[in-house]
């Protein structure tokens, strides 16, 4: 069983620590969460999130090695860009090896105003499962829920 939420999920506590009825300051975070694919030999494998989203880490957990390595790369609004590689030539968790760039620092802080394709190039060979750990915020990068601030006076 399983339950769907809009985000950004927020979680925190907002209460009066003074006790002179006083709200304290915010502590709010956003969820992380994470979206998984299969990696098939042969296959390229895709993950779409969230506008706005800020990306922590991209890893294959693989169960049959590869020939050298595939690229990874996220597409925002039709712009495709190269994000780095995953060496597919030994079995277990490989992390992303990231292209030590402005842009694409950039794109993993937030991932812009449109929903993002995260991509596992084809290879020939190596197999497992995909995933992209990532906090689901608004489009603008923000946690603020919609209608914060707002009263029913």
């Amino acid at each position: 069983m399983s339950t769907t939420f809009t985000g950004p999920v927020r979680i925190g506590t907002r209460q009066t620590t003074s006790n002179d009825g006083t709200i304290s300051t915010s502590n709010y975070g956003a969820v992380v969460c994470s979206r998984q694919a299969t990696i098939t030999g042969g296959a390229a494998a895709t993950i779409v999130i969230p506008a706005g989203s800020i990306i922590h880490n991209i890893d294959a957990y693989l169960n049959v090695v590869g020939a050298a390595s595939r690229a990874v790369s996220i597409t925002v609004n039709g712009v495709t860009t190269s994000l780095g590689t995953i060496t597919t030539t030994a079995l277990g968790k490989i992390a992303t090896t990231f292209t030590p760039t402005a842009a694409v620092t950039n794109l993993l802080a937030n991932v812009g105003a449109y929903d993002a394709t995260i991509t596992l190039a084809s290879e020939a060979a190596s197999a497992g499962a995909l995933s992209v750990v990532y906090t689901d915020r608004n489009a603008d990068g923000t946690i603020t829920p919609t209608g914060e601030g707002y009263t029913n006076n």
